[in-house]
């Protein structure tokens, strides 16, 4: 029986996960991932979205997308996957599917659920201690956050959240920061607070994102 079709609301914004089949790893090298973020500005030319934050995590992605008119962001995730597995599986010698199913989605219905979400993303690559420095970070979107460096792809567009932490620029980015980093303090807090998003629906299930022995997979 084919799956229903997803229904996506105008001007709406979504928390967007995809995975790795098995959950193994999706990005090998620098260049992978660099390939990943070119497929998503590819797609953006023949279907508009707008993205507001991304991690591309070793084996999973975590995207904050709003919907542009009548725009399908189903049809986005699948034209980047398949290029995208497309020159995975030329440039590495593989065959078959390198994705896990369909991609998860969470509807994201408050500006307060908003920064929650962009904050979980943003934390992932700590969380699952690939660096010990959030903002060392290179293949997030925190970075263009706290202005430590450019967009080459012009691909994300951080306003929105940021605009939320009042002015000037320079304070804004330093609250934004404040406010991501307060979680890597609290070790108990961060493992409620998680706990919380999952329960309100707004990151896909602890079993759908559970980390498994020999990868990098965060919750």
């Amino acid at each position: 029986m084919p799956r229903p079709h997803r229904h996506w609301v105008p001007e709406a914004l979504y928390h967007l996960t995809m995975r790795g089949n098995n959950r193994q790893a999706i990005f090998l090298d620098a260049s992978d991932y660099q390939q990943y973020l070119l497929e998503l500005r590819r797609c953006r030319e023949v279907q508009p979205y707008r993205l507001l934050a991304f991690a591309l995590m070793p084996n999973h992605v975590h995207l904050v997308m709003e919907v542009i008119g009548e725009s399908s962001l189903s049809d986005v995730m699948h034209r980047a996957a398949t290029s995208y597995t497309r020159y995975f599986n030329s440039r590495h010698g593989r065959v078959g599917h390198l994705y896990q199913g369909r991609f998860y989605s969470n509807l994201v219905g408050r500006e307060s659920y908003l920064l929650e979400v962009t904050r979980y993303v943003h934390l992932n690559p700590l969380r699952a201690h690939l660096v010990t420095e959030l903002a060392e970070y290179p293949w997030s979107s925190y970075q263009y956050y706290l202005g430590l460096g450019p967009d080459p792809l012009h691909l994300v567009e951080p306003g929105r959240i940021l605009s939320l932490f009042g002015q000037p620029p320079e304070a804004v980015r330093r609250r934004y920061r404040d406010f991501v980093e307060v979680r890597v303090q609290q070790e108990r807090t961060l493992r409620l607070w998680v706990r919380d998003l999952h329960r309100r629906r707004l990151i896909p299930p602890a079993r759908w994102l559970r980390k498994v022995p020999g990868t990098f997979f965060a919750s």
